[in-house]
């Protein structure tokens, strides 16, 4: 009777020995390559740091004007005008206003959101009154008015209702606050998107 060839030998067992290194090695090729890669990253210019997508960058942009803080206020105007004739003109109004301070967040640059190691680094625009047109026209009042004044006289009132505005609410502390608020609110928004560690900054 013929013996059986041994397990070193048999041509079965040695195929499956190839077969197995081939699959060994692919895996390993495979796992190599795509190390690292689950979460796509880009370089910054001077890679110093690791940009975030360009796509969380734009749905960050997309935010717009951010309101940190609003400050309502209300001023009394006055202006007189001496005439050739007869007692001077007098007119006094009442201007109210809601003054908005935040950030554009469309102005955040190309490098303004960065991994720094395990820490996201998120510089931020200056905190700004978002909107310039603040006083509201449909409750303005005259609160004494005497002769005529035209619409150029009444626009110098305005002007100056505004600059009285910005002069009492754009203040310091007000600024203060809407930064701070600023940093809260924005550290809360990356942490729910998954970073552990944010950095915010101006």
């Amino acid at each position: 009777m013929q013996a059986s060839p041994t397990p070193k030998e048999h041509p079965l067992l040695r195929l499956i020995l190839t077969a197995a290194t081939l699959i060994a090695l692919v895996s390993m090729v495979v796992v190599l390559a795509t190390k690292g890669t689950v979460n796509t990253i880009s370089f910054g210019p001077d890679n110093s740091g690791i940009s975030i997508e360009a796509t969380q960058l734009k749905s960050v942009r997309d935010i717009g004007q951010w309101e940190f803080l609003a400050v309502s206020d209300e001023e009394l105007v006055d202006s007189t005008a001496g005439r050739i004739l007869g007692s001077d003109k007098q007119i006094t109004r009442i201007y109210y206003g809601t003054l908005r301070m935040g950030i554009d967040m469309t102005q955040l640059g190309e490098d303004a959101i960065r991994m720094h190691e395990d820490t996201l680094d998120v510089k931020l625009p200056p905190v700004q009154l978002l909107d310039k047109e603040f006083i509201d026209e449909t409750r303005t009042r005259s609160f004494f008015e005497k002769g005529s004044w035209d619409n150029s006289a009444r626009k110098a009132l305005y002007e100056k209702a505004k600059r009285q505005m910005e002069s009492r609410c754009m203040t310091e502390d007000n600024l203060n606050v809407a930064q701070a608020r600023a940093v809260e609110e924005v550290t809360r928004l990356f942490e729910s998107m998954g970073y552990a560690y944010v950095d915010v900054h101006f």
